[in-house]
Parts: C-alpha cells; structure tokens; sequence
C-alpha cells in the first residue's frame, strides 16, 4: 500500500513589466521550474494582485507613469517579504542604485537582469527564489490607514497620474450562478498609502468639485477594458455609478452616448446606477434626463432601495429597468422579521412594476437561499465574489 505524496507547493511568483512580451516569457519560463506565475502590464493590476505571501516579484524598472523606484517605495511601505529581481535595459549602473535603494529599504533583491536577457540567465534567478525562504505572513494590499485622509489636491493628483482606477464586481444569475454583468466601482491605488477607500474620496469630489473629472475618468477607463474583452469574444455588460450632482446636467445624456461611442460599446450593454437619494431634488429636470437616458437605449437601475428618500410616485414615473434591494436589508432579513418584510415587498415591487431586481451584499448561502426562494433575479456580494481589477475578472466566453 502506497501512500499519495502531497503535491509540491509552487511558489508564487508576480511578473510586473509594460511589455506583454516579456511578462510571457519570464512566466512561462518559471511556469516549467515549477512556479505559480502572473503577470501584469500595468501598476494599478500589480497592486491589486499584490500580496505579501509572494516568493519573489519581476520588476521592470522603466514602467510609463509609475517607474519602478516609486513601485520599490510601494512594496517597502507594503512590508513586502518577496525577493525582488529587477529588469531593465538601463546601464549597469542604474541598476546597482536602484538594487541599493531596495536594499535601503528593507527589501530583498534575488538578481536583477539586464535586457536583452537569456534563458539561462533567467532560470539561474528562479534557482535563487526556489530556495529563498517564503514570507512568513501572508496578506493582501493594505487599506490605507484611517489618519491618512486625503485632500483635493492628493487626489487631483492621482487622477493626473491614473492612480484612480475601475474595479468590477460581478453580478450573478441567482439560479445558475453564472456572471451576467458587473458593476463598475472606483479605487483609489496609492503609491505611499496603499488601497485609499471610495468613502474617502468620492464625497471628497463632489464637495470640491472633481466628481465629473472623476467619474469621466473611471467610465471611460472601464469602457475602455470592455472594449479590449469584446475583442477577446467576451460580451460585458457593466453598470455605472453616477453621484447625484451629475444629474442636473441636461447634456448627460449626450455626454454618454458619446462616450460609448468612443469605445464602440453599444448603451444597451450599459446601466446607469443611480441612487435612491439622488432622486430626492427636482424631479422634474431629473426626469428630463432618465428619460433621455432610456431613449438613448442604456439601461437605469435605481440603488440602495428602501434607504432613501424617493417616493413610490417617483419610482413609478422615472424610466427604471431595474431595482436593487440595499445590502442593509440583506443582512438583517434571516434576523429581523421587519427587514424581510421589506426585502420580499421591495421584490414583489420591482416585479409589479415590469423591473429586474438584484440583491447586493450576498455574504452568506442562507441570504442567496432566501433571496432565491423570494424570486430575486440576479445578486452581488462576497459570497460569490468581491471587487477586483480587471486582469482578475474571469468573464464566460460568447457562445
């Protein structure tokens, strides 16, 4: 009788590099040494990716916008414990300075590679990492700490420099579980502090007036992947969050359409997400635009359901396609026979009044059970996923 022997643990490894080129031929190369590769071309997925357990990270030291000596200052603010190799086609020179400021920094370099480099040269590093010793706690991208609080002009900065980047959270089919679409969210990367939180910044916006630059930013950065997953056969359809001050702009709807446009995203594959308080103000201007909006063919969800201010009148004239349940209701509907109450009623609505419902904060399969059986058809929530950066989002391929 034989005893199976466990499988032997791959190594993670996270390849960083503006040439999609070479984050192949370095991953594919410790993919046969028996390491766990990713890759990422760009900083905003790199640190989304990043984490603390990593054995060792490729950095190319000349990336466009974030070079690698502000990316050396990220992973020593993170406390990363992987062993760094440094890529560059810069002089030797450059190389050892920057390799020093690593070292300076509490951070372990295992090689750095000059480009052009070869094979052999590149498997003589991963020999390194495959004996370096792991990190001894693992984590993920530290939320910027609560003193940190940003001011208008960090975060102007940060939108300059494409710090202010769309993360997607998947929206499922309450039956199957298959993906249907996702809702495009804002995060904020920084440098220094790490993951600065939408509660942080967006009212931060609105209040000083870059909440249009803001979300222009986010839309069309988002459109802009859809846009790269339609050519991979994928057909997204996303949701987007608009802040209530852009809805007294009577272009909006042009401003949109143009938009898409720009990024051959059909307005049928989009839902505009506006919030239950929005809806609080001139209705009737507010109006003009829904209205507009629906014409132009994208979809309108009204968010956070039962936790604002609008009324059933509002909700029955506006051009609504789709409701979702607040996540406040969510978590108490299995405890409080009042929260259920209204969850069931606010599904029974939407579904008298000819709208998709979804239920947002899933956390646990009781909540997806009861959401199921009350004949919600779509939900969100981190049972099922959490928000992530593109290169995370695993869509179903078109059939």
């Amino acid at each position: 009788m034989t005893v199976d022997q466990p499988a032997p643990i791959q190594p993670p490894v996270l390849i960083l590099d503006d040439e999609r080129d070479m984050c192949e031929f370095v991953a594919d190369v410790g993919a046969d040494l028996g390491f766990d590769t990713k890759w990422c071309d760009n900083f905003e997925d790199f640190a989304c990716r990043y984490s603390v357990d990593l054995r060792g990270i490729f950095l190319d030291l000349a990336m466009p916008g974030m070079d690698g000596v502000e990316i050396i200052r990220f992973l020593a603010d993170n406390k990363s414990g992987a062993h760094l190799v440094l890529m560059s086609g810069y002089d030797s020179d450059v190389i050892e300075a920057a390799r020093r400021l690593a070292e300076s920094r509490g951070l372990r370099v295992a090689g750095a590679l000059h480009k052009p480099f070869s094979v052999a040269e590149l498997s003589a590093v991963y020999d390194i990492l495959s004996t370096a010793q792991a990190p001894a706690r693992p984590s993920v991208v530290e939320r910027a700490p609560d003193r940190y609080r940003p001011d208008i002009a960090a975060l102007g900065t940060a939108l300059d420099d494409g710090h202010v980047v769309p993360w997607f959270q998947a929206k499922f089919c309450t039956k199957t579980r298959q993906i249907l679409g996702a809702e495009v969210l804002a995060r904020w990367i920084h440098p220094e502090h790490g993951m600065v939180g939408p509660d942080r910044f967006i009212h931060l916006a609105e209040r000083e007036g870059l909440i249009d630059r803001l979300t222009d930013s986010v839309i069309r950065q988002a459109l802009a992947q859809c846009r790269d997953w339609r050519k991979m056969g994928v057909l997204p359809r996303v949701a987007l969050n608009l802040s209530p001050h852009m809805l007294h702009n009577l272009d909006l709807p042009d401003a949109l359409v143009d938009i898409a446009r720009d990024y051959d995203i059909p307005p049928e594959m989009i839902t505009i997400e506006i919030t239950e308080t929005a809806l609080a103000g001139d209705f009737t201007s507010q109006l003009d635009i829904l209205t507009r909006l629906r014409m132009r063919r994208f979809g309108l969800s009204i968010d956070d359901f039962g936790t604002g201010y609008s009324s059933l009148k509002q909700l029955q004239q506006g051009p609504f396609t789709e409701l979702k349940v607040d996540q406040s209701f969510i978590a108490k509907a299995l405890t409080e026979e009042g929260a259920r109450a209204i969850v069931e009623s606010s599904i029974q609505l939407g579904h008298r009044l000819g709208l998709k419902v979804v239920a947002e904060g899933i956390e646990t399969e009781e909540q997806m059970n009861l959401i199921r059986d009350l004949g919600c058809e779509e939900v969100q929530g981190f049972l099922l996923a959490r928000p992530c950066a593109a290169g995370s989002f695993n869509w179903p391929r078109s059939s």
